[in-house]
């Protein structure tokens, strides 16, 4: 239970709710109301798809996370396929869990309104500016991720609706005071005793062994002896890193290529749109008047801004009083576009646009000439563009130089040494598990360690071991996996026999102590004094600690005995006498119910979901999806 607590307080109930992903609003790149492309699934829920887009989103979302939380260490732990492969597992069930209560809030009719879309917008972080909204913020980072206001309005809807059911599942979850009040009882709880260990080392001179007896530990352990293949091996390292340092760029490539690409130094014009949306709902017919209506109204002279303010379903454009800002071809609903830029002047108005989202009248309000950014401005951007294009070119005619020369000539490194001037290098021997950097990706170990390349030693093909760096290796010599002989390891056997016998000698005296105390006996030993201590006390052995708080309570007068082996191999007897409780501290308590409540609402959370897995046809095809894109 005290764990669970403990759990409890280190993560909040909200962090399992995937439904707030949209409302957090991790900016990805989330494109998904411009096309409507078929595209592989890579699960589906009760007949719904989850679709590549949607799980390649999560596996970069949740990879950016790890990188953040691990830094360096997650590079080397990407290498490893199997990691990667439990990522990607996880993250598809994390959606397939997500779909299940996107059903099941769907199937119980709950429902949000615009005014809460409205809010939970307005409460993104991402949108703001001083800790205020900021509209131009919100339409500038909906346009740069491929989102249209109405799109995103549409994802924080379903997410809202989720959340609800969420939110409906686990605030039912309370904890009396009484409940606070005895585990903060039992957190602060304090024991007293007593306790003294037998110290192994008074039976080591005791104990007598025999050849037989370290014969049968061998056989019996004989796997702690076992030595695992090793390799000794040579390679060579084709480094893009090292490239880069040895590449320079002139100042004449870099004005060639500002002249012979201006298309992305300039701007094309832009065109800013207001626009009024009515919603087709459930009526589209009386949506289709409705806006037939307003346009009616502009045309009979009406304020577009005020009508935008007045009759507009798209509330915050409607708040700007109908304003878009400057938009590019590409980033809203094509049929929008397609009226939108048909639009010549400034002031012009198109008639009523159908739409996947309703039916708009939208009006041309400003036009922003292009511009030509200078050379001086972009001057560093170029040259890096450049050297990262000389350096994977270079690294490439690298990559098939090295595998060319170490193929032609493949038991020796020497022209690689001779025409390209790359450094060999050479390994002590080592085993899968030991691996030095670059060596240590299973890219290379798989094939090092299979068997062919022992028996030849020759040159491996070129083996990418990241996007940076590529070997080729050549075994230089091999170790068997084997067994050290008894001969070998006889000192440590034979001290491991003593010990294990000295420690029985230690737990039977431990068992005649245990005994007298329980009959009230004298037992002749010293005993440490335990008073009042804590769970958290270091000043004693831990598993004494522990031994004390496991044993149960005593009756009064009475005393509670068992004995704990310790690190040392000494064997302690711990005689518990009394049980305090702890104090009630009211200035405690409200984050301890804090606790208890997030750790029941994360219980209930995970029965719902399991009861809802249980229930549903789910079929995983993500290895299907992979296949398909390759």
């Amino acid at each position: 239970m005290l764990e669970r607590i403990r759990e409890g307080s280190q993560s909040l109930w909200v962090k399992v709710f995937l439904v707030l992903i949209a409302l957090t609003f991790a900016l990805a790149g989330i494109g998904g109301y411009i096309a409507n492309q078929p595209e592989p699934s890579v699960a589906l829920v009760n007949g719904e798809e989850i679709t590549q887009a949607e799980f390649d989103r999560a596996v970069e979302n949740e990879r950016a996370r790890q990188q953040q939380q691990m830094g360096d260490f997650y590079d080397q732990m990407a290498r490893d396929p199997r990691f990667t492969q439990q990522l990607r597992t996880r993250v598809v069930n994390d959606l397939v869990n997500q779909k299940l209560l996107e059903q099941a809030a769907k199937g119980q009719g709950l429902r949000v309104s615009a005014a809460q879309v409205k809010a939970a917008i307005r409460d993104i972080s991402s949108f703001k500016v001083a800790g205020q909204f900021d509209n131009d913020l919100y339409l500038t980072t909906l346009r740069s991720l491929g989102y249209t206001p109405d799109g995103f309005a549409q994802v924080v809807r379903r997410d809202l609706v989720t959340q609800q059911l969420v939110q409906g599942i686990v605030s039912s979850e309370f904890v009396l005071p009484s409940e606070v009040d005895a585990t903060q009882q039992l957190i602060g709880q304090t024991r007293s005793g007593k306790y003294t260990e037998i110290a192994l080392a008074d039976y080591l001179a005791q104990v007598e062994v025999d050849e037989a007896a370290v014969e049968a530990w061998y056989n019996d352990n004989i796997q702690q002896f076992a030595v695992p293949e090793k390799v000794k091996l040579a390679y060579v390292l084709v480094d893009a890193g090292s490239i880069a340092e040895e590449i320079e760029i002139a100042d004449e490539e870099v004005q060639a290529y500002y002249e012979g690409n201006m298309s992305q130094y300039s701007t094309a014009p832009q065109y800013r749109f207001s626009h009024i949306l009515i919603e087709s709902g459930e009526d589209a017919a009386a949506a289709k008047a409705e806006a037939e209506a307003i346009l009616a109204d502009l045309e009979a002279g009406a304020d577009f801004a005020e009508l935008a303010q007045e009759k507009s379903d798209d509330v915050f454009s409607g708040e700007q009083g109908g304003d878009l800002d400057f938009i590019e071809k590409g980033t809203m609903d094509a049929d929008f576009e397609e009226a939108a830029f048909a639009l010549e002047n400034v002031g012009d108005t198109t008639g009523v646009v159908e739409t996947s989202f309703g039916y708009h009248i939208i009006k041309l309000t400003d036009i922003k000439e292009g511009s030509v950014t200078p050379l001086e401005e972009v001057r560093a951007e170029i040259i890096a563009d450049l050297q990262d294009d000389r350096v994977k070119q270079r690294y490439y005619e690298l990559q098939q130089q090295v595998s060319e020369l170490t193929f032609e000539i493949p038991d020796t490194f020497a022209p690689v040494t001779e025409d390209l001037g790359l450094q060999v290098q050479e390994t002590e021997f080592f085993s899968r598990n030991s691996a030095p950097a670059p060596l240590d990706s299973p890219a290379v170990l798989e094939p090092v360690f299979n068997g062919q390349l022992i028996r030849e030693q020759l040159n491996s093909e070129l083996i990418e071991v990241s996007d940076t760096e590529s070997v080729v290796v050549r075994v230089l010599g091999h170790e068997p996996a084997s067994t050290q002989s008894l001969d070998e390891v006889r000192a440590q056997v034979t001290e491991q026999v003593r010990r294990e016998r000295a420690q029985v000698m230690a737990e039977e005296r431990a068992a005649e102590v245990v005994a007298q105390l329980q009959a009230d006996e004298a037992t002749g030993i010293d005993f440490v004094a335990l008073d009042n201590v804590s769970r958290q006390a270091a000043a004693h052995p831990r598993a004494v600690v522990q031994k004390l708080f496991n044993l149960r309570a005593p009756a009064a007068g009475a005393v509670t005995v068992d004995t704990a082996n310790l690190s040392s191999g000494n064997v302690a007897v711990v005689a518990l006498t009394g049980v305090q409780a702890g104090t009630v501290d009211e200035a405690q308590s409200a984050q301890l119910q804090d606790q208890l409540v997030n750790s029941y609402m994360q219980e209930s959370y995970q029965a719902v979901v399991s009861a809802l897995r249980a229930d549903a046809e789910i079929e995983i095809l993500l290895n299907k999806a992979d296949e398909t894109q390759n």
